[in-house]
């Protein structure tokens, strides 16, 4: 077969519009419906592409696709499309947004099947506008408006100062870290990436053996996947598995805390890599894309680096550890109800928790809360917690967390977790 030649924004788009990433071949296009993912990472091209910049033909291929929408930024450079003609193949088109391409010649649209909705560059850099006139009457045209003035680069504030604090806190952080340093693995969210089947990454479509059942909620309702970290891609130690892949799944009602059964955490020893995303499609698993409310806006990649971590103050177990620091530094007793926060300063309260800060994407290490810790005694151990961020949003800006018994994880029995989210 001669391939395809295509600019890698069309490329990706479509890459996007089918399953989130995970577009093979040709045969994959007439799931594309809406496009509107363009990228400005190249990815690399399938074996049936071939890179070709301007040429957007590509995207007339596409035979059930309603809406197509490029990039809208008139601040940039406006996107190279060197023939528009391909539109006359888009037969289902209804929505069309150009504004921000190099489209001028308005008699293309006369060919396009009847529009609902047209959006284009601004008037004076089109072309036969007469045209435009004898667009059906339910077609809405507007333009792009000039770009107004670029605006006096605003004064950026000085960087909020770092608390000090007293040296008697700073010996007690001291302390505290040294008592409390644990092994843990930061993630960090890369989030302009497509992530494929089988990488680590937060949200799309995950990776299943085809032979397991699926992961549904009390009501028999499919969970989505939250998280999956593949160790094999980043090898973890002890006591998290060295290799194989730990996915994390929610329900849709209040992010799975409204429903038994709303959250499962499902640990796969061995990654099937003969596994494609075609044997999986019958199984019809949902998306953090078809799922009306949902902490993730899309599926991004993530990565993983081994860190140390020290108990914060959120954690419900921290006043008792901050009463032992305080009594070796000073040598002083506290006494009852006597905490952190009743026996320190404003400026060295705010040092203590900036050093012990404990938010962010991490597995193991210590958990934040914007409330109060809901565990009891058990379940000592954090497994992951994901916090709101760019692209993520729990909540109110609030954060969510797994927790386990040790004795289970290293047993990789995740049968038993306590999953928990709260928000300001």
């Amino acid at each position: 077969m001669d391939k395809i030649k295509a600019d890698p924004l069309a490329l990706n788009a479509i890459i996007h519009a089918v399953l989130k990433g995970m577009c093979t071949t040709p045969e994959d296009f007439p799931r594309a419906t809406l496009v509107d993912g363009f990228s400005m990472i190249y990815h690399k091209f399938p074996h049936w592409a071939e890179l070709s910049p301007g040429d957007f033909s590509i995207l007339g291929m596409l035979e059930n696709m309603h809406t197509l929408h490029f990039p809208n930024n008139p601040y940039q450079p406006p996107i190279q499309v060197d023939d528009f003609s391909f539109l006359a193949r888009c037969q289902k088109l209804k929505r069309l947004d150009v504004a921000c391409t190099t489209f001028s010649d308005c008699s293309i649209l006369l060919q396009t099947p009847p529009l609902n909705y047209v959006r284009l560059p601004e008037k004076g850099k089109l072309t036969h506008l007469e045209a435009l006139e004898q667009l059906p009457p339910k077609t809405k045209v507007s333009f792009l408006n000039p770009p107004a003035p670029t605006p006096p680069l605003a004064v950026t504030p000085p960087p909020r100062k770092k608390p000090e604090g007293s040296e008697q806190v700073k010996a007690i952080v001291a302390e505290i870290k040294r008592r409390t340093a644990a092994g843990c693995y930061k993630l960090t969210v890369q989030p302009d990436s497509l992530p494929g089947l089988f990488d680590s990454k937060f949200g799309g479509f995950p990776y299943w053996d085809p032979a397991m059942p699926y992961p549904l909620d009390g009501r028999g309702k499919k969970l989505v996947l939250l998280a999956q970290i593949n160790f094999d891609q980043f090898p973890a130690e002890d006591p998290l598995p060295q290799g194989g892949m730990l996915q994390f799944f929610i329900g849709n009602d209040c992010f799975g805390l409204d429903c038994p059964g709303g959250h499962h955490v499902v640990y796969h020893e061995k990654i099937d890599p003969s596994v494609t995303a075609d044997q999986l499609r019958p199984l019809n698993i949902p998306t953090q894309a078809e799922t009306e409310i949902f902490p993730l806006a899309k599926s991004m990649g993530v990565t993983m680096e081994k860190a140390t971590a020290y108990m914060g103050p959120a954690d419900g177990r921290f006043d008792r550890v901050f009463s032992q620091a305080y009594q070796t530094v000073t040598g002083r007793t506290l006494e009852d109800g006597m905490n952190h926060w009743n026996t320190l300063e404003s400026e060295d309260r705010d040092y203590l928790w900036d050093q012990l800060s404990t938010d962010g994407h991490h597995l193991l290490g210590y958990p934040y809360f914007t409330q109060e810790d809901p565990r009891e005694g058990a379940y000592e151990t954090l497994l992951f917690q994901m916090d709101s961020d760019d692209g993520i949003l729990w909540g109110d800006c609030g954060v969510a967390n797994f927790f386990i018994n040790l004795e289970d994880l290293k047993k990789r029995n995740f049968s038993k977790v306590f999953y928990t989210w709260d928000c300001c």
